[in-house]
């Protein structure tokens, strides 16, 4: 059994080629990609073994999933394939209208991850693990997926297997409201929580880390990491606040960035790693990502996390630390 294990949607990106609306796009890069893929992703090349449920359509991208994940040693014996219905499927629009940033467009409605129920979720997978990631993505897909991963999280709780949560509230997916009645019943069951100011202020009413991540640890999770962009990461764990700022990157598409300093950072914890040594691989791994077209292509190993920090000695090549 996989020591962690996520599930939610995993999906075919068409990344544009070139800069600019997708009206006038010709080329696109086809990825895989998917929060809790891109994250299955990250742990297994940190060095841990990770696995994911999930359905897949029986496609031709439902194929590329699966063999794009089983080859980079990702536990895929839980997706399972849907004859009734398609893979999902987003584009990502660079660089518009916003320079340096981009834009998703999903065609998921009805596809085949939609019909993730509880009956696909095996308890010996969950009781095997040490850690269950959820993100707040996928109980905002459909009421059966969020029943799924409700079931998931209470088999998690149950056999004291950690579980950290990625909050990634969707606002094209669902409410304010219906993110935060869902997603704070689940936080006193959870260890650790990754979060951004957007979205701690849609569960606890505070844009401010310190104010937030004390209502948050008050809940219950011991760890609480905030995600900041440019200005880098705070985590606070009981009384101890630890910062780290980012690194200064050619950024060619964000996306994903926060699925990668999440698995590096969950990793470096399992791994039994220092909370600042943890939060310096998670800003080296999103970093990272971002230099790239796709999602996790550029998601380091532990020696590549290495190789960078020795290329980058000095505070002149960080920003917000």
């Amino acid at each position: 059994m996989p020591q962690v294990v996520t599930l939610g949607e995993p999906l075919i990106q068409l990344n544009a080629v070139t800069i600019g609306p997708l009206r006038h796009v010709i080329y696109f890069e086809r990825h895989v990609a998917g929060s809790e893929a891109n994250f299955a992703v990250g742990v297994k090349r940190m060095g841990l073994t990770s696995g994911l449920i999930a359905r897949v359509g029986s496609d031709e991208f439902g194929k590329c999933i699966l063999a794009t994940l089983r080859g980079e040693g990702v536990d895929v014996s839980q997706i399972r394939i849907d004859d009734s219905a398609p893979t999902g499927v987003y584009f990502i629009q660079r660089g518009y209208p916003t320079p340096g940033k981009s834009v998703m467009f999903y065609y998921r409605t009805a596809s085949a991850a939609s019909r993730l129920s509880p009956e696909d979720i095996k308890p010996s997978f969950i009781k095997g693990a040490t850690l269950l990631h959820l993100t707040g993505i996928t109980p905002a897909i459909s009421s059966s997926c969020r029943d799924a991963w409700e079931k998931a999280a209470e088999l998690a709780h149950h056999s004291n297997a950690k579980i950290s949560l990625e909050t990634n509230i969707r606002p094209k997916l669902w409410s304010s409201v219906e993110a935060r009645n869902t997603l704070l019943p689940i936080i006193p069951k959870v260890d650790i929580v990754l979060t951004d100011p957007d979205d701690s202020n849609i569960l606890v009413g505070q844009k401010d880390p310190n104010r937030a991540a004390k209502k948050l640890m008050e809940k219950g999770p011991s760890l609480v990491v905030f995600k900041l962009g440019s200005a880098g990461s705070i985590a606070f764990s009981g009384r101890t606040v630890i910062k780290h700022g980012a690194y200064e990157v050619p950024v060619v598409d964000p996306i994903g960035a926060g699925d990668a300093f999440a698995a590096a950072f969950v990793s470096g914890i399992l791994k039994g790693w220092r909370i600042k040594k943890s939060l310096e691989a998670g800003s080296v791994a999103g970093s990272l990502v971002t230099t790239t077209r796709g999602d996790n292509e550029n998601t380091p190993s532990p020696p590549d996390i290495e190789s960078f920090l020795a290329g980058v000695k000095g505070p002149e090549r960080k920003i917000g630390e």
